[in-house]
Formats: C-alpha cells, structure tokens, sequence
C-alpha cells in the first residue's frame, strides 16, 4: 500500500484531496486512487479539468470513474507501479527522452529549484491546435510533480521562428513552492539532470531531458518575479497577468514567499545607539532597501525640533550587503545629533510588511510610526505637534491616522486614499471574460498647498503606509501587515481596511511633511513582479467589501459611535500599555 511518510509514493501530496485518496487507506475501497496518476493515464479527463467542465480528477472519479472501474485500467495500474510506485528513477531513465510523433514542436528553457524545494520551469509549444494539458518535472529520488493549470504568455521568439499567422500563447511557465522530498543534502550535493513531460489533448507525450539550475530562494524568488513582471500577453497586460496568477502560480508565490521571509525576520538582530529610555512617546520605524543614505539625512532633519527627544527611530535593513555601511551612519549620527536609534539588521530582504511587523517587537512605546526613508518634516517641531494630537482628540480619531504629504514643487501629493475599480476585459476562446481591479488613489494629488478641504481632519478609506501613525496595541490586534503581499505595495490600504472592518476607520490630520516619492529604495525588476502580485491579492481579497460601497471619493464608512468633532477632547486619558522587554 502506499505510504504517505514517502514523497515519492504521493507526488500529487500538495493537492487538497482527502487522506484515504491521497495517501492510501487500507480501509478504504480506493486506496490507490492517486490524483495525479490518473490525470496522467487519462489526458481525456485532464483536458476536462483544464477547460474547466470537471473541478478536479478527484470529482470525475466520484461522479464517473469509480463506475468505469478506471482505478484497474492498464494505463492507471501502470501510471500505479512506474512512475508512483516504482521506486527511484535512474540516471538512464531520465535521460532516455522520448517524444511521440504526433507531439506539437515544444522545448524548455530552463529548469530552476533552490534548496527548499520550490521550482521554476520555463518553455513554449505549438499547441494552439492540440492544446498541452499537463506539465510534469521528473527527477531521480523524488516523486514527479505535475501541474495541470499553469501561466501562459506571448513569445514573440517563438512567434519569429515558427512563422505564427495566429494570434497565441505559445509560452508557459510554473512554479511549485517546496517540498520536503528536496529538503536534505544528499540530494544537493550532487542534484541530477531531470526530465519534463508533455501531455498534449491528443494523448501525444513528450519529454525533454533538461539540466536542473541551483539557486538560492531569494535568488528563485527574484527570478519568477522578473520574468513574470517582463511577460507580454495578447490584451490588456495587467489584466491578463493576473488571470495567470489565477492558475495556482499566486498562492504557491505567496506561500514561497511568506516562508522566505519569516526566515529572514528570525535571523533578526539588534543595536542600539543613543540615549536609552525604557519608554517613548513613539517609535518612528523606517525600512531601509538598496540606500543608506536616508539614515543620517533624516537624522539631520528630524533631529532640529521640539518634541523628537520624546521619541525613538528604528531603522530595519532590508540589504545585508549595506550593514556594515549603515552602522558607520549610526555611529556618526549618534555623535551628531544624540538621538534615540536602534538598527535592525535582516539577512535578506523581507519586505515592507515583516520588516515593519518585526520592528514593533523592538518598539518601547504605546506608538508606531511607520515612515519612508524619503519622507522629512515641513515644520521643524512635527514631533511636538504630533504628541499633542494626541493628547488633544479623542483617541478613536488617533487609533490610526495619516497625514498631509507634499511633492517636491510644493504640490499635494497625499491627503488621505481612496479606491477606484478598472475593468479588464480576457479574451477566452468562444467567449469574453470580464473582470474586477481595484486601485488606490490619493485625494488631492497635485493640489496647491492651500487647498484645505484635503488636509482637513477627517475619517478616510485608507491612509498612505509612507506616513502612518497607529496605537501599538491596535497595531498587535489587528495582526500587523499582512505578509502575504510580496516586497511593498498595498499593505498600507489592507491594513487600513482591517482596521476599517472593526468599525475604526483611519483618519486624516494635517502634520505635513515632504515625500520624495519612489527615492527611497533601489526599484528592480522583480518589483514590478511583486506589484502585479499585490494588486491581484488585494482585489481578491477586498473586492467583495470595496465593491461598491467603498468605491469612489464619497464612500459610506462605517463611523464607531464614539466618535466626535476633533475638537472635542477625550473624556479619559487612554491606559498605557505594559512595558515591553527589549533585546540589545
């Protein structure tokens, strides 16, 4: 029977099936059901599954195959005892390709895994008149892998070479994130070539014996990220590359990812430099990726006012390769300007929500200020004016706040956010398929200074992670920012919506401040791949609560009932939080 402590006897492990079909049951009539397997043995029912008439090979099984008796077909009980139950593949048996004749010419670029497991597979085919169905990577002392839902994109090589009179994706890509069968260093020390298999609506097979290319994780993260950012598709691109994500690449990305970074904030360490207090006013947290320079330019600028010995700055680097540089920084702008900093040190970048998450563990005050390294104060004293505030309103119009932030002309460039939907349009074969982006937009953007109506004070959809200011105790109830979103965009607005969704919408005041914005990191590539992957995550996880009560300038909040003018003041002072521990 199989086992489902071995890899090898469950490739199709990952996939939501129930644990007497998937791993084997000795109870259960259907033990050697194998999803993978049978998709493999009947290309018929993986082309079913792929144009979407059946969910899965496990709903046709139920509804159909158990009566067709398929579990004692030859081609199922080979699929069994070959590739799923027949032990390690040798070296000859990769290597012996074979390709059907009837198969659509094809080839794989490049093969990519790193030491975690997670996989990246890049080729073409010709198939727009026999569609491919199935994609399987084949490797010695691991269990095959096979996606049947995959990313297609435009290859204009490809497009060139075969003299295309069409208009189709000859493309593809997948990626798997890991798994525990490469998880150990026998198999890196010396990793084998590998085969990846082709199955085509015709029941044409195809192999390719390709060598396999070791990476580290970010190194793979940063790969699939610029290459899915630089993909070009027939229609609308940021449509359609989203739809890609659909196919089961964004939660493998997403789940990569995450992983990848909670690895990175668990080698965190600390240092203090500076006056030591045991509590702040406030924490003023900044993640720094790609420059060092803003570190001691906002020393400078911050340093000038009333106030900002009553708060603390914590800087989390998100490029190792630049620690020892801003340690030096550190230094100097301790002897300078004496101010209260710690230097969070990552070995790797995870991105704006873990970095600023990990920083409120290190925070020693009741506040968090969450700041870009491009941003710096227009009013010397901010500091004192923001201890006052919130001193001064009640505190559900402080929970979480925003503020005014300013382009370099002087121009409004930040009065709070709102969002707005586009609608892509997918060309599908046969029909056309409509769908749902949501976008953020600012209030004012490009405004003279002078126009109040957009600095006034005032309940918002979502504040601008480039200046937030949130109670660290509302901060750890709400979870932090969502690491699920890839490097940085739109945890700002998902955060804010969650707040949003407990009755305690952000709001607006005017403490105004500079924002160079789109100077303060070092933009690559792979980036822009993280964008597309937020945006496609945001909408679907908010459109349902946006769509259409919060769309456009005007949206209906939700309003908690304690709410009053701002200048009335609180009734209580708030309770201070517990001192929290420190770690130097």
């Amino acid at each position: 029977m199989p086992d489902d402590t071995n890899p090898c006897l469950n490739p199709a492990g990952d996939q939501d099936l129930p644990l007497s079909l998937a791993a084997g049951d000795p109870s259960d009539p259907d033990t050697d059901f194998n999803e993978a397997a049978y998709l493999h043995a009947f290309p018929d029912i993986a082309a079913a599954v792929k144009r979407g008439e059946v969910a899965s090979a496990l709903d046709h099984y139920l509804l159909n195959g158990r009566d067709e008796n398929r579990l004692q077909r030859p081609e199922y009980r080979r699929q069994i005892a070959e590739a799923f139950g027949g032990g390690p593949m040798t070296a000859a048996d990769l290597m012996a390709a074979s390709t059907a004749p009837d198969a659509p010419g094809f080839n794989i670029d490049v093969v990519v895994a790193s030491k975690s497991g997670a996989v990246f597979v890049v080729g073409w085919t010709d198939d727009h008149s026999n569609p491919l169905i199935m994609v399987s990577l084949r490797m010695q002392r691991c269990a095959p892998r096979s996606w049947t839902r995959f990313p297609r994109l435009r290859r204009p090589d490809v497009e060139s070479a075969v003299q295309a009179t069409i208009q189709h994706h000859y493309g593809f890509w997948v990626f798997r994130d890991g798994d525990t069968a490469f998880r150990s260093d026998d198999f890196w020390t010396a990793p084998a070539d590998c085969v990846v298999e082709l199955r085509f609506a015709n029941a044409a097979v195809a192999t390719v014996p390709c060598p396999l290319v070791v990476n580290t994780d970010v190194q793979l993260r940063d790969t699939v990220m610029g290459y899915f950012a630089a993909s070009d598709y027939y229609g609308g691109r940021p449509v359609a590359a989203m739809a890609n994500l659909d196919r089961d690449a964004g939660d493998a990305l997403i789940r990569f990812n995450k992983t990848l970074s909670r690895a990175i904030t668990a080698g965190a360490t600390v240092r203090r430099f500076g006056p030591n207090r045991k509590r702040y006013a406030g924490s003023i947290v900044v993640a720094l990726y790609g420059i060092s320079d803003y570190l001691f330019v906002q020393s400078c600028l911050y340093a000038q006012g009333r106030g900002i010995a009553d708060y603390e700055f914590i800087y989390v680097l998100n490029s190792p390769e630049l620690a020892e540089t801003l340690y030096r920084e550190a230094r100097i702008s301790e002897m300078v300007y004496g101010l209260s900093q710690a230097l969070v040190l990552l070995p790797g970048n995870a991105g704006f929500g873990a970095a600023n998450n990990i920083a409120a563990q290190f925070a020693r005050c009741d506040r968090l200020l969450c700041i870009n390294p491009d941003v710096f104060p227009r009013d010397r004293d901010w500091a004192q004016r923001h201890t006052d505030l919130l001193g001064s309103v009640p505190a559900a119009q402080t929970r979480l706040f925003g503020t005014s932030l300013y382009y370099d002309d002087g121009s409004l460039m930040h009065g709070g956010m709102y969002f707005e939907t586009d609608t892509g349009i997918i060309a599908h074969p046969g029909n056309m398929e409509l769908r749902t982006l949501i976008r953020v937009e600012h209030y004012g953007k490009g405004a003279p200074a002078w126009a109040a109506q957009y600095t006034a004070s005032r309940p918002v959809p979502a504040v601008t992670g480039a200046f937030m200011s949130v109670s660290h105790n509302w901060f750890e109830k709400l979870g932090g920012f969502t690491e699920d979103f890839m490097f940085g965009d739109y945890e700002d607005a998902d955060f804010c919506l969650k707040s949003l969704r407990q009755d305690a919408p952000p709001w607006m005041h005017n403490i105004p401040m500079w924002h160079l914005k789109g100077k303060g990191c070092r933009r690559l590539p792979s980036h822009a791949g993280g964008t597309l992957l937020n945006r496609w995550l945001f909408s679907r996880l908010w459109e349902s609560t946006i769509v259409p009560d919060l769309v456009g300038k005007t949206p209906r909040l939700s309003l908690t009932p304690a709410s009053t003018p701002v200048n009335q003041k609180p009734a209580a002072p708030r309770p201070r939080l517990p001192a929290r521990g420190t770690r130097c």
